[in-house]
């Protein structure tokens, strides 16, 4: 009995050692030492760098492009105008970002065929990938009305759900509906787009450079990838602003380490302007970040404007004030002006964002030109470049904020 009650002790010393090690696995990993056989295994791949934890979904959202693939080929349909491109967005919570790969694409419809019978057919081939058809919703492709499939990674991450859009499926029923693309005569109106607030994320940077159209990057100073921004923009061809931040009405607004500041003498805004410039490489303009309370100032923009000038420098309006006198000063100093008549994305809604990008196109149809600004935010990126043929169709052509100030 003695030996009996020993090997009992001893089996259960051994279990308490493993539950040991298995914590102190979880609690330095954040993951189980091993999952069970019953258990799935993770659809993305894990790196540890020294900005956070990378889980890469590229892999799966390759066996989700295949699958989809499968299934238009088996429902005899080939995709036209397929168009790629690399995702990445900072998890929640902690440090670390989510990466994938996404692709759009047309598929005209013959009329026997519904798209929810492609929805239905496409379901078992993506579903065999780990995949899972996410939706369809109505929407419009190259300003034809169209039916959208989304396709996508579904997970469980940190006990939040997570879904990853990998295939947007464009669906018309004849090739008839599609406008053809505008000769170069038809042009009806220049757009320049303004993308504010690069510097805070890395996401929307490869987004906006890769949009194979001509974006206006206005960088923040001194934020952790302003450098960067600017420099893949001017790599790709872009044209560079830097977004100056000026003071707003109300304080809580203001989270930036750099404030021009209307209490400020006139020697320190000069000094300040000038290190904002010299920290962003490249750039050809100025516009302003917030501002509403130092942009109704005359003071403060005839000493900003100033050093604006004698960089050679080009300065547009944000307008964040129905009262600044901040394009007038500039027009007075004799620089090159603008003025943002619109923002795209007060709402984040891509939805939204298109809506507002459809009234800039007829603002530039009515008064020939218009310049607009943005954000540097996921759905921004995701929403203009939606948009771009249906801008284009409707004899729009995008151009850089320097070919509109006047």
């Amino acid at each position: 009995m003695a030996k009996k009650a020993k090997k009992s002790n001893n089996f259960k010393w051994i279990l308490a050692l493993v539950a040991i090690f298995a914590a102190i696995i979880f609690y330095q990993t954040g993951h189980p030492p091993e999952r069970s056989p019953a258990q799935p295994e993770p659809g993305y791949n894990l790196e540890k760098t020294g900005a956070g934890v990378v889980l890469d979904f590229t892999a799966t959202a390759a066996k989700v492009h295949t699958a989809v693939d499968s299934g238009l080929t088996n429902a005899k349909l080939t995709p036209k105008e397929v168009k790629e491109a690399k995702r990445e967005v900072p998890r929640k919570g902690v440090e670390g970002v989510i990466r994938w790969h996404t692709r759009s694409m047309l598929v005209v419809l013959p009329e026997n065929v519904s798209p929810e019978g492609l929805e239905q057919a496409l379901t078992p081939f993506v579903a065999s990938a780990g995949g899972k058809v996410i939706g369809t919703e109505p929407d419009t492709y190259n300003g034809a009305p169209a039916v959208r499939i989304d396709v996508g990674i579904k997970d469980i991450l940190n006990s939040e759900p997570l879904t990853l859009v990998t295939d947007r499926i464009y669906i018309v029923k004849d090739k008839g509906v599609l406008p053809a693309k505008p000769k170069a005569e038809a042009r009806q109106g220049d757009m320049a787009i303004v993308i504010d607030d690069f510097g805070y994320t890395r996401e929307p940077i490869a987004g906006f450079a890769d949009m194979g159209r001509p974006i206006t990057f206005s960088v923040l100073p001194y934020r952790q990838y302003s450098n960067e921004a600017a420099a893949r923009a001017l790599s790709a061809g872009h044209l560079v602003m830097l977004h100056l931040p000026l003071e707003p009405l109300s304080t809580a607004e203001e989270v930036e380490p750099t404030v021009i500041r209307v209490e400020m003498s006139d020697e320190d805004i000069r000094q300040t302007v000038d290190k904002a410039i010299a920290s962003i490489p490249g750039l050809k303009g100025v516009n302003n970040h917030q501002g509403s309370k130092a942009t109704a100032d005359r003071r403060v923009m005839k000493t900003v404007l100033s050093v604006i000038k004698a960089h050679n420098l080009f300065f547009i309006d944000s307008r964040t004030n129905g009262k600044t006198v901040a394009a007038e000063v500039s027009r007075q100093l004799g620089l090159r002006t603008g003025e943002n008549e619109l923002f795209l994305d007060n709402s984040s809604d891509v939805e939204l964002i298109k809506k507002q990008l459809r009234k800039a196109v007829d603002m530039a149809h009515k008064n020939g030109n218009v310049t607009v600004i943005g954000h540097a935010r996921p759905n921004t990126v995701i929403a203009v470049r939606d948009m771009i043929p249906e801008m284009e169709a409707a004899g729009i052509r995008l151009v850089y904020a320097d070919q509109l100030v006047r």
